[in-house]
């Protein structure tokens, strides 16, 4: 071979494998998973379960289907059409999640009797997803339990449930952007479950509820960018070292409710048109001690009478709470209030598909396979 001809492709290859070889991953020959449809291929969705394999896609078509239950008890894919796959479910759970993994989504879940039941139940399982489901008129709509960790419940629609959404016994799962009405006796509640994230979530118009979202025993959590609104209070019982930071309630008897909870860092909330702000209900002759601000800026209290003379946004005044408890920094006003507040998102990661990068790399071997030619030819 010529001898520049050499070297060209030599440093065209070497330019390739340090631009490309540290993106891709191999390449191992694996088994496809399939994909079942209900009702095309087996008309009860608990069927298809039955029939399925590890990493196989369900898809239910829109329709209603009467089951007594589904068990999930292994890692796949139920796709319902935009919640226009409606589940009746006779059984006390609709949907039993005992595999990990599994991912849940585009359904509407009803119990046969109303305010009875579980619409969804997951179990001792990690790294499942409940996404984009409705679900109505149960017990409780979402119940993650038995040390249940990494899994996300996100942007399913709640109403008129008796307990929307309930966490026991279970650290480091994510409930964000899911919207809920209507709630009996409480939105979202997290039982001995230490190291969730809670945020996003918009809840209104509870009845008569113990709280919108309630933290019992419950340590190291951070809640965050939720609305509530038009209903009971933030509620902390038993609960230490929690940050909230970023809520609003509006609307509402109570702002935030402590009990034997102490070490919570409560900072950049907007407590609008509410009668109590925050109080301690357990123990008045020794009541928990929170910071109520995070050393540059506490919370927007309505009831604030203070003045704030160098325009910072900051009062010039600490807003005094109850015993031992102030906000030193407390904010003069409150930004627009959305259904779904948001702040800055992390940077995305920017690298390319693999498929792209493969398909780029053909193309420049191609070029360079044309290069070559040309050079021989001279």
């Amino acid at each position: 071979m010529n001898p520049k001809i050499a070297t060209f492709v030599f440093l065209l290859a070497v330019l390739l494998a340090g631009t490309f070889t540290p993106t891709l991953k191999p390449i191992f020959a694996v088994s496809e998973p399939n994909t079942i449809t209900v009702p095309d291929d087996y008309p009860r969705i608990q069927d298809a379960v039955a029939a399925a394999n590890t990493g196989d896609t369900i898809i239910v078509k829109a329709g209603t289907y009467n089951e007594e239950w589904v068990s999930v008890d292994k890692q796949v894919s139920l796709v319902g059409d935009n919640q226009k796959s409606l589940v009746y479910y006779s059984g006390a759970v609709g949907l039993i999640v005992t595999a990990d993994n599994a991912h849940i989504s585009g359904f509407t879940i009803v119990s046969n009797e109303a305010l009875q039941g579980y619409a969804i139940s997951i179990s001792s399982v990690t790294g499942c997803v409940v996404e984009n489901n409705s679900l109505e008129d149960n017990l409780v709509g979402i119940s993650v339990t038995a040390s249940s960790s990494g899994n996300t419940i996100s942007g399913n629609i709640l109403n008129h449930n008796e307990r929307s959404i309930e966490l026991f016994n279970s650290p480091g799962n994510t409930i964000s952007d899911n919207n809920i009405t209507n709630a009996l006796v409480s939105a979202i509640s997290l039982d001995e479950s230490s190291g969730n994230t809670v945020s996003g979530n918009r809840i209104s118009d509870l009845a008569d509820g113990m709280g919108a979202l309630m933290l019992w025993a419950s340590s190291n959590n951070e809640i965050s960018r939720n609305v509530l609104y038009g209903g009971n209070p933030m509620l902390l019982l038993g609960s230490s070292d929690n940050v909230l930071s970023d809520n609003f309630v509006v609307d509402s008897e109570y702002g935030i409710v402590v009990g034997l909870s102490s070490n919570n860092e409560i900072y950049s909330n907007y407590f609008i048109n509410v009668t109590t702000m925050a109080m301690d209900s357990d123990n008045e002759e020794n009541p928990s001690t929170n910071s109520w601000d995070n050393g540059i800026k506490g919370n927007h209290w309505s009831d604030y009478s203070g003045t704030d003379s160098n325009g910072d946004g900051i009062g010039d005044t600490p807003h005094v709470l109850y015993e031992n408890n102030q906000d030193n920094f407390p904010l003069m006003d409150y930004p627009s209030i959305s259904t779904n507040p948001q702040t800055d998102s992390s940077s995305s990661d920017s690298s390319l598909p693999t498929e792209v990068i493969i398909i780029i790399v053909i193309v420049l071997a191609v070029v360079a396979a044309v290069a070559v030619l040309k050079l021989r030819k001279h």
